[in-house]
């Protein structure tokens, strides 16, 4: 897995960082956010390091993109 030191989503994907988990699987970290926008708010994430969306891979964008679907419904 791909890290940057000075990324926060990094560092909790990796578990150096403190977060409210709530899925988890070998590629991908939901986690509530730290300051919500509402109840439940969660942030999902690769747990390889992409600067923006536009940076992840073609190929795992559906897989990203069906598991946040998922999650929203839970």
């Amino acid at each position: 897995m791909d890290a940057d030191a000075d990324c926060i989503f990094c560092a909790i994907a990796t578990g150096s960082a403190d977060a409210e988990v709530v899925y988890a699987d070998d590629a991908h970290i939901a986690f509530l956010d730290s300051r919500p926008l509402f109840h439940g708010h969660t942030l999902l994430i690769p747990r390889e390091h992409h600067e923006t969306l536009a940076d992840l891979p073609e190929e795992e964008t559906g897989e990203l993109f069906v598991l946040a679907r998922r999650l929203s419904v839970v």
